[in-house]
């Protein structure tokens, strides 16, 4: 049993060097990959189609304070410090009091969310090789660790990264990471510790700083400076389409509901196919004093079993206490997931939403008072989901690429890295 693991999110041949590339989209795809670009003597131009860089991330600044429109921040890598150095931005790491994360059963807020018997049960599972071949998030789960630990643990972890359910996402696609140490033995405590082996092995294994880190401005920080570090770079209103029949070096950023257009046949299809999901953004501003049941961390993820809408609560205001103005203002971000088939939850009034939220935080928090303020960010297309077919899509949208379009490649969050991090650390890799 191997799962193949994809070497590289950057799709297509090797990005030539000495040939000018048209970089289709500035989002913060495009941006990362226009930074590694610049820093490798590549000569290129991005394209953006609109008057504003950054894609989904973006701060508003409200006299309460800062809210995100995507990412609130990232995971600490060397890549990310590298940007960040060389852009002379200092990140802001997290607080103290946001160590503690929170799972949710029974509309309570719990570490560790399992009883003795499914703990147990787990423990058991775990030390017993499975030789079946995994093909969804939930088969992982379910096969070695059970039931109990998919729909309490598993699940909302992989909704608080790909707002998907585990039944929908590849196992190797979205826990590449897993699915690579698996490959090492059936037996999952001794492919747990022949990684730690190599990983100790490894001088280049990476350490540094733990946890969520982001500016002091919030993560238009980052777009902001990546902006004005390639603005010679930059060409904004200019429809990236126009150059779907030409025969440049094309490096597309773009969704891929729009990167289709660039292509026939078989990639326009499998380009069609990738699904997003759509979500709702919420930050509310509440008095500290009117959540009676708060509890100071970076926030809480929510399983689908407890029938609520809100996938998970991000507790602004603990992880960067500049997040709000005022101590005694809380600052919290739900992302809710419209599982509609019409979008009727996105498509409701802001009233509406809002009454929806504040109804199932008074239910986790027991509210007592009306929030202060509040911002919506509606997404009718925000997250693709890291489904089988995609996983299984990546490799041969590769091989087509190399094969029938060698001057066009894709990149972004639909090929194989979701996170601002991974992202950094794919685009990272041009020209080595």
């Amino acid at each position: 049993m191997k799962y193949i693991i994809q070497e590289h999110s950057i799709l297509g041949g090797k990005l030539p060097k000495h040939q000018k590339i048209k970089v289709i989209g500035a989002g913060i795809s495009g941006l990362m990959a226009g930074f590694y670009l610049k820093k490798r003597g590549y000569d290129f131009e991005i394209i953006e189609q609109s008057q504003r860089t950054g894609g989904l991330l973006g701060t508003q600044q409200l006299k309460e304070g800062l809210v995100e429109s995507g990412a609130n921040g990232f995971i600490w890598c060397r890549e990310l410090q590298e940007v960040a150095d060389d852009l002379g931005l200092k990140l802001m790491t997290p607080d103290q009091s946001a160590k503690k994360r929170f799972l949710v059963r029974n509309k309570k807020l719990y570490r560790y969310p399992l009883n003795t018997m499914e703990s147990l049960n787990m423990t058991a599972k775990a030390i017993w090789p499975h030789r079946q071949k995994l093909e969804t998030a939930a088969d992982f789960g379910d096969t070695y660790f059970g039931k109990a630990f998919t729909n309490h643990l598993l699940g909302p972890g992989l909704a608080g990264i790909y707002a998907a359910n585990p039944e929908q996402l590849s196992f190797p696609g979205a826990l590449s990471r897993i699915a690579k140490i698996m490959n090492q033995s059936d037996l999952l405590p001794l492919a747990l510790f022949k990684n730690r082996s190599e990983n100790s092995k490894n001088p280049n294994a990476a350490k540094g700083r733990a946890g969520t880190h982001s500016f002091a401005g919030g993560m238009e920080d980052l777009v902001a400076a990546l902006t004005k570090h390639l603005e010679p770079y930059l060409s904004y209103e200019t429809d990236g389409l126009d150059l779907k029949a030409a025969k440049e070096n094309l490096l597309i950023t773009i969704p891929a509901y729009h990167s289709k257009h660039f292509f026939k046949g078989s990639l326009f299809q499998m380009l069609d196919q990738v699904q997003y999901t759509p979500l709702i953004s919420s930050t509310f501003f509440f008095k500290r004093e009117d959540l009676a049941d708060f509890q100071n961390g970076f926030g809480c993820l929510i399983p689908r079993t407890e029938g609520l809408v809100t996938l998970g609560i991000l507790f602004n205001s603990c992880i960067f206490p500049n997040r709000s103005t005022s101590d005694d203002l809380l600052s919290l971000t739900c992302i809710l997931r419209d599982d509609s088939p019409n979008l009727d939850l996105i498509e409701s009034s802001d009233e509406a939403i809002e009454a929806l939220i504040v109804k199932e935080l008074d239910q986790l928090f027991k509210l007592r008072g009306k929030p202060v303020n509040r911002v919506l960010k509606r997404w009718p297309k925000a997250i693709p989901v890291y489904s089988p077919e995609l996983y299984h899509n990546w490799f041969e949208m590769d091989r087509l690429l190399k094969a029938d379009y060698p001057n066009r490649h894709l990149f972004g969050n639909y090929t194989g890295e979701i996170s601002v991090r991974a992202i950094c650390q794919a685009a990272s890799k041009i020209g080595l």
